[in-house]
């Protein structure tokens, strides 16, 4: 087999499958992504850099299906619930 080419009889390799979602998802995934970053000590204005950012695809696709508006006001809320919360330091 070339080098580079895909291999079907390789167990490690990385797949791809794309799952039926419902018309929640989206939300849900940027309900997930704010809080996580919240939870990390992110304010809503680095939250949103990096919803707007391509770089995180999962948030960035949440981002452009639910628009500006929608999740500022996730990550808004999301400050508000743990943005007093620090990460502990190890």
């Amino acid at each position: 087999m070339p080098y580079g080419d895909a291999d079907p009889t390789d167990p490690h390799m990385l797949i791809g499958v794309g799952l039926p979602a419902e018309a929640g998802t989206m939300t849900e995934m940027a309900w997930v992504f704010a809080e996580e970053f919240a939870r990390m000590g992110f304010d809503t204005r680095r939250i949103m850099s990096l919803f707007r950012s391509p770089f995180y695809a999962g948030a960035h696709r949440a981002f452009r299906a639910l628009g500006e508006a929608e999740v500022a006001a996730i990550a808004l809320e999301c400050v508000r619930v743990w943005g007093s919360h620090q990460p502990e330091e190890a």
